[in-house]
């Protein structure tokens, strides 16, 4: 594997991260109210609690895609 399909690889894995990132969001704006009383119903967990942990885990998200993806992309692109 040579360095140029390390970073194409990390790149692609990037953006397909970023686009369900971006769909995750979305779906969470369009359907709140959806999610929220499901999470209600099984969860008994109230709207501003499902908020701050959606909003937790997307970004934890988020900064796993920057550690992961985005960093090694940057490193193996500045290496050479």
């Amino acid at each position: 594997m040579t360095i140029d399909t390390l970073r194409h690889f990390f790149a692609w894995c990037a953006v397909i991260n970023y686009s369900l990132l971006i769909f995750w969001f979305v779906l969470s704006l369009a359907a709140h109210g959806f999610f929220t009383r499901l999470a209600d119903r099984f969860f008994g967990v109230d709207a501003e609690t499902y908020d701050r942990i959606n909003l937790s885990a997307m970004f934890y998200f988020k900064l796993a895609i920057w550690l992961f993806n985005i960093t090694p992309y940057l490193v193996l692109r500045l290496a050479l």
